[in-house]
C-alpha cells in the first residue's frame, strides 16, 4: 500500500520522510494539489452500496484510492493553479472538494486531519484546550478596544511581569509581510491603533529556556532552546544563534500533552514552551504543521524516522 504526500515541489523537510519511507520498502506518491487540474487526474467512482473505487495519476505515478494507506498533509498548494479559464475560482473550489472528498473516503490514516488542522490554526482555541488538558498557559487578551488593552497591562505591570504582544495567526517567519516576532509592550505604550486590527496581547513569561516538543503519535521528542542573545522569539534567529540540546519530558508533561492531542485529535505538533526559573512550562502554541528537521539537525533526534514509521503503518 502506498503513502501519499501532499506538500509543494520543493519541500527539504518531506524529502527527508520519503527518504526513510523507501527505505523501509514503503511505496510513496508525492504531489502539490495546486497541480490538479492540469498536471494530475483523478476517477473516483461511489457505487450505490458505497464503495470507493478509482485512482490518482500524476507524471510521476499513479494509485488506486484504495491502495493508499496514509495521507501526509506537509505544505500543499490549493488546487487550481494552471486554470486559466475565467472560472477559475469555480474550477478550483470543485477540484478542491472532488480531491479532497475522494482521500477523505478512502478511510485512509491522516497526518494530520484536515478538519484537526483548521481548528488546530486557531490560537485561542489551542490556548483554552491546553489550560483544559492541564498545561499551564499565559493569561491571553485578543481585542480591538484600548481600554481592554490598558486595563490589561495596568495588572500585569502591577506584578512586574509585564506583557508581550503576538501574532494571532501564527505566520511562519519565513513569510516576513506576514509575520510579526513576539515583543515587548512599553509600560507606556498607547493601545489606540489595536481598534484597527484584533491585537493579542499575552502575560510575558520570565523564562530561562525554550522547549520545542515535537510529538509524533505515541513519541515525544524535546528539544531545549537557548539563543545564545537576548531574544523573546527564538524562531526568528538562524538555528545556530542558539543552543540546541535533546532532554526529557517529565510525566505530567507528558502525560498533558497527551490529552492536549487528544482533544485535537492530532497524530503530529510542534509544541512551543517557555520554561521559567522554577522550571515550569508554559504552552504557548502547538502548529499541526510545523517544521522539525531543523531540530533533528541540531539534536539528532529521529523525527522523520518517526514520522515515516507512522505512515507506514497500514489502515485496518
Amino acid at each position: 500500500m502506498t503513502v501519499l504526500v501532499l506538500t509543494c515541489e520543493e519541500d527539504v523537510t518531506a524529502d527527508a520522510v520519503v527518504l526513510q519511507l523507501r527505505r523501509r520498502g514503503v511505496p510513496v506518491l508525492r504531489l502539490d494539489p495546486e497541480d490538479f487540474p492540469g498536471r494530475i487526474d483523478l476517477a473516483v467512482r461511489v457505487t450505490a452500496d458505497g464503495e470507493v473505487t478509482g485512482h490518482l495519476s500524476t507524471p510521476t505515478g499513479r494509485v488506486a484510492l484504495a491502495d493508499i494507506r496514509s495521507v501526509w498533509v506537509r505544505r500543499p498548494g490549493a488546487p487550481g493553479r494552471h486554470v486559466t479559464s475565467g472560472q477559475r475560482e469555480w474550477v478550483a473550489l470543485e477540484c478542491a472538494r472532488a480531491l479532497y472528498g475522494a482521500l477523505r473516503a478512502t478511510g485512509a490514516r491522516w497526518m494530520n486531519d484536515l478538519d484537526a488542522l483548521e481548528r488546530s490554526r486557531h490560537k485561542l482555541w489551542q490556548l483554552a484546550t491546553a489550560a483544559r488538558a492541564g498545561l499551564r498557559v499565559p493569561e491571553t487578551l485578543v481585542t480591538t478596544e484600548a481600554d481592554e488593552a490598558t486595563r490589561f497591562q495596568k495588572a500585569y505591570a502591577d506584578v512586574g511581569t509585564g506583557l508581550v504582544v503576538k501574532s494571532v495567526s501564527g505566520r511562519h517567519p519565513l513569510n516576513p509581510p506576514l509575520t510579526l516576532p513576539t515583543a515587548a509592550v512599553p509600560p507606556d505604550a498607547d493601545f489606540t491603533s489595536v481598534a484597527a486590527c484584533a491585537t493579542c496581547l499575552q502575560q510575558r513569561v520570565p523564562k530561562r529556556t525554550d522547549l520545542r516538543l515535537t510529538v509524533v503519535g505515541d513519541r515525544l521528542f524535546p528539544a531545549y532552546v537557548t539563543p545564545r542573545t537576548a531574544t523573546l522569539d527564538w524562531r526568528f534567529l538562524p538555528a545556530d544563534a542558539s543552543e540546541w540540546v535533546a532532554g526529557e519530558v517529565d510525566g505530567a508533561l507528558r502525560a498533558a500533552v497527551r490529552r492536549y492531542l487528544d482533544a485535537a485529535q492530532l497524530a503530529y505538533a510542534a509544541m512551543d514552551f517557555a520554561i521559567d526559573s522554577d522550571g515550569t512550562p508554559w504552552f504557548l502554541e502547538a502548529n499541526a504543521g510545523g517544521q522539525f528537521l531543523f531540530a533533528e539537525i541540531e539534536t539528532g533526534m529521529p523525527m522523520a524516522e518517526a514520522i515515516a514509521a507512522w505512515l507506514a503503518i497500514r489502515r485496518e
